[in-house]
């Protein structure tokens, strides 16, 4: 008499047959054929098959690379130096000289309030008034130049000013920067040279 492991191997074994007996089920799958890449191929992946153990060296190169590149960005970022592709900071200041000019009008109601100022004895906030205004005619000249962190220093040795709106502006920091940080009353004197540096700045094609 069968055991019931016995009879279960049998079953299994039976079945096993009739498996195997089912043409309709393919049990011998045909070896993969990787395919043949085209002609105007094959340049590329001998190139590849013989850059393949320079691989890993190129891969960190491109890395170290990138991190270099985006390092310079922050850094530049941080010192206030605006950075562009060569063709787009090109287009931008060939934009910004033939649109931009002088708004002699606001500058004419800017010389009458420093003038107000200058008129009480208050020249230290006069000169300070050019100076900011000054700061804003650049900004609105050159408005992918000026950041936060620039000082009226880095203002005035920047090339992107024409010589003489760099000149004209350099004066006038110096004079506030004179009084600001050595404590050197701007007086009368000052305030007529701070005056004339902005009407050079503004009037005088300072900017052509």
């Amino acid at each position: 008499m069968a055991t019931p492991d016995t009879a279960g191997a049998e079953w299994l074994a039976k079945v096993h047959e009739q498996l195997l007996a089912d043409d309709s089920i393919q049990f011998d799958l045909p070896a993969y054929v990787a395919p043949k890449p085209p002609e105007w191929l094959k340049p590329i992946t001998d190139m590849l098959s013989w850059l393949g153990p320079y691989m890993i060296y190129l891969f960190w190169g491109a890395v170290i690379i990138g991190a270099a590149i985006i390092l310079l960005l922050i850094l530049l970022e941080v010192k206030g130096i605006a950075w562009r592709l060569p063709w787009r900071k090109a287009r931008s200041e060939a934009k910004a000289e033939a649109s931009w000019s002088p708004d002699t009008g606001a500058a004419q109601i800017l010389l009458s309030e420093a003038d107000a100022l200058a008129a009480r004895g208050a020249y230290d906030e006069a000169v300070h008034l050019l100076l900011q205004r000054s700061v804003a005619d650049i900004a609105n000249r050159l408005p992918d130049f000026l950041r936060p962190s620039l000082t009226s220093r880095d203002i005035a040795s920047a090339p992107s000013l024409p010589a003489r709106a760099r000149s004209a502006f350099s004066q006038i920091a110096r004079i506030v920067e004179a009084a600001l940080f050595a404590r050197r009353p701007v007086g009368v004197e000052g305030w007529q040279e701070a005056r004339a540096a902005y009407e050079q700045f503004v009037f005088r094609g300072a900017w052509a």
